[in-house]
C-alpha cells in the first residue's frame, strides 16, 4: 500500500513538473470560480505574466504555464521558498469561455491527497488506534485553506486584468 501512495505522489510530481495538459485538465474541482466579462474585454484580456501581479510575501508562489487548449495552468511553484509551508493540495486552471462570456478559475484536487484519504479512512475505522494518523488529513485541510486564499489572489488579478485595471496591490502602498 505504501508503495502505491509512493508511486502516486511520484506520478503527480512528473505530471506537475512537466505541465502535462490532461493533468491540469482533469479531476476532483475543489475550487470553481468565475469572472464574468463582456466580449470585448474578453478579446482584450491577457493572461500572460499572472506571476508579476500577485503578491510573494507570503507563502509559495504560483507558476503559470500556457497549455496547447489555449487555458492557462499554475501550481505552487517549485523555487527554493523560506517562508511558510504547506501540503499543496490543488493544482489549477484558467479557461477562458467565450461561449459563456467568463474566465474561470479552477482547481483541482491533488491526486495523492486523494489516496491517502482513501486509504487512511478505513485503516483507523479497523484499528482505532491508529487515530494519530488522522494528522495526514489536518495537514491536507490547512494546505487547502491556505490555497484557498492563494487561488482567491489569482481570481483576484484575473478580476482585474478584465476591468483593464491594475491589481490593488500597485494602487495601495500598505498591501
Amino acid at each position: 500500500m505504501a508503495i502505491a501512495l509512493i508511486a502516486v505522489m511520484l506520478m503527480e510530481l512528473l505530471l506537475l513538473i512537466f505541465w502535462a495538459p490532461f493533468f491540469f485538465r482533469t479531476g476532483i474541482v475543489l475550487f470553481n470560480q468565475r469572472i464574468a466579462a463582456s466580449p470585448a474585454k474578453l478579446a482584450r484580456l491577457s493572461l500572460s505574466g499572472l506571476e508579476q501581479d500577485l503578491p510573494t510575501e507570503r507563502w509559495m508562489s504560483q507558476a503559470f504555464h500556457a497549455l496547447p487548449d489555449g487555458s492557462v495552468a499554475f501550481r505552487e511553484s517549485f523555487a527554493p521558498h523560506f517562508a511558510g509551508r504547506y501540503f499543496p493540495l490543488m493544482r489549477g486552471q484558467l479557461v477562458v469561455d467565450k461561449r459563456r462570456r467568463e474566465v474561470r478559475v479552477i482547481g483541482r484536487c491533488s491526486w495523492f491527497a486523494l489516496a491517502m484519504t482513501v486509504v487512511l479512512l478505513p485503516i483507523i475505522l479497523i484499528h482505532p488506534v491508529a487515530w494519530p494518523m488522522l494528522a495526514f488529513l489536518l495537514v491536507f485541510y490547512m494546505g487547502y485553506r491556505i490555497q484557498l486564499r492563494g487561488y482567491a489572489e489569482v481570481v483576484e488579478v484575473v478580476r482585474a486584468r478584465v476591468r483593464c485595471e491594475l491589481p490593488r496591490r500597485f494602487i495601495d502602498p500598505r498591501r
